[in-house]
């Protein structure tokens, strides 16, 4: 027993003083803001086996680790049981899960509560271009042929008959679908119907775009009842819909001793909801970790998580006493640290110019979190810069872009053979751009050039070919005539102008 509190003491030295506090959870709640390149995923696996170690968990009351994906999940379960095996203990006493695969394994063990049935249900992610989100907008259209006009003739509307088609074309291409999306998404996430949509619509601000919305997700709801698909949310829904039941609540809640949630910033309320469930005991207490950055955005382009909600999280538990801040990074050198931590609080202090005065913390559009650099003798310690290790250069257009790129990073690669480079874009096709306009480099300095968009591009084929043929099928429809514009644009076989 001695040899094995003083190997998990040596364990928890391991880690660096920022990361401590999350191996010394004994319980309750407790938030984690992390910084960009912090060592979330490792410090989560070394606090999972210390709290397996030291409550003596095993199969039948364990630890639950959930994460956003099927790749991080595997390596957090790689790593909790290396450290397990280093402390001389069994690969027992917890599970990892992505959120969705366990909200699936909770409704599927519970069809008949959840509604869930894998052999009659499809599941879909349905987006902008969906057809299931055109047919959507197409019945709100006809149900709300006054509103729908109104915002044809909406602004400086001259009458003219191409006008018109234009913008017919882009309500029902781009705008209603979009708005479509965009309610469905989140009031699914937060566990509204159509109905609680449509009671804010009666009395929020902006109550006409909210009735808007309410109608299209009416409709959103019936045409995937009336096809038996199920989105992710809906996963959700059903697992929450097995937690109603006090006494099956009661049986999945005694399985686990508490739960850690890994890149917490990219859960909706809905998720959140469904964690704390599962983390409470029978006394009422929640045993419950969430880490994620607090000031990361990146899901929320096509997802509904926000870390809005994580920094509600994080506030809470920090008047609670139970709030560590996870700061110190090894990833980046001292010139990039420097530049991120002046980039945050410059965007902090020009916020509060703008609106008269300092607010609080939770006006800010970032959390005031400074990156603090790694302790000497760390196994990751920053790596030194490379020139001035941060360069800002201010390019007319595309071409002088990729050309200045050029100059910079081929050199840098030939002097640094050992190391890679890479170029961050905002869509697929100005990656191809890119990796077009820098082919020659492969050949006059001998270095790779990799597109990755070039593996997700060729399982999109499939799809590609069937917008092409139902426009040869059907030539005079306008949507199907953008589908495949949309498609010859991407594959760079046209161009299109404003």
């Amino acid at each position: 027993m001695h040899q094995t509190s003083l190997n998990l003491e040596q364990l928890r030295q391991s880690l660096r003083s920022s990361q401590r506090p999350l191996a010394d959870w004994q319980g309750g709640e407790m938030a984690v803001s992390a910084v960009p390149g912090a060592g979330k995923s490792h410090s989560l696996s070394v606090a999972a086996a210390i709290a397996i170690a030291h409550h003596g968990l095993h199969n039948q009351e364990k630890l639950l680790i959930v994460t956003y994906t099927r790749s991080a999940a595997a390596a957090i379960k790689g790593k909790v049981n290396q450290r397990l095996q280093a402390l001389g203990l069994p690969s027992l006493g917890f599970a990892v899960q992505t959120l969705h695969g366990l909200a699936l394994s909770i409704a599927l063990r519970h069809p008949e509560i959840s509604g869930l049935d894998p052999e009659q249900q499809t599941l879909v992610s349905p987006q902008r271009g969906h057809r299931l989100i055109k047919d959507a907008v197409e019945q709100w259209r006809r149900e709300n042929p006054k509103t729908y006009q109104a915002l044809v003739e909406a602004g400086n509307f001259d009458g003219e008959t191409t006008e018109t088609l234009r913008r017919q074309a882009v309500l029902s291409t781009e705008v209603l679908p979009e708005l479509t999306k965009i309610v469905v998404a989140e009031a699914k996430s937060s566990g509204l119907s159509p109905q609680d949509v449509a009671d804010m619509g009666r009395i929020a601000p902006g109550s006409e775009l909210l009735s808007m919305g309410a109608g299209l997700f009416k409709h959103y709801q019936a045409l995937m009842a009336a096809k038996n698909w199920i989105d992710y949310n809906d996963m959700i829904l059903a697992a929450l819909r097995v937690l109603e039941d006090p006494h099956l609540c009661r049986q999945w809640q005694e399985q686990f001793f508490g739960v850690f949630e890994d890149e917490a910033q990219d859960s909706s309320p809905l998720q959140e909801k469904l964690l704390t469930k599962l983390a409470q005991n029978a006394n009422g207490t929640i045993r419950l970790i969430r880490v994620g950055d607090p000031n990361q955005a990146i899901n929320s382009s096509f997802t509904p998580a926000d870390p809005v909600y994580f920094n509600q999280f994080c506030r809470r538990c920090q008047a609670l006493g139970s709030f560590a801040t996870m700061d110190q990074a090894g990833r980046s050198n001292l010139q990039v640290i420097a530049a991120a931590n002046f980039l945050l609080e410059w965007v902090n202090q020009d916020w509060q110019t703008r609106f008269n005065g300092p607010k609080a913390d939770t006006t800010l559009p970032f959390r005031p979190q400074a990156i603090r650099p790694v302790e000497p003798g760390d196994p990751q310690p920053n790596p030194p810069a490379t020139d001035g290790g941060v360069e800002i250069h201010f390019p007319q257009d595309i071409n002088q872009e990729v050309e200045q790129i050029r100059r910079r990073l081929v050199p840098l690669l030939l002097t640094n053979p050992h190391h890679n480079a890479a170029i961050l874009v905002r869509e697929n096709r100005q990656g191809r751009f890119v990796a077009d306009r820098l082919k020659d480099v492969e050949k006059d300095g001998g270095l790779k050039v990799l597109d990755v968009g070039d593996q997700d591009r060729n399982s999109r084929i499939p799809g590609e070919i069937l917008s092409l043929l139902q426009f040869i099928d059907r030539p005079h429809s306008p949507d199907l005539l953008k589908a495949t514009l949309t498609v010859l644009q991407e594959r760079q076989r046209s161009t299109t102008q404003e």
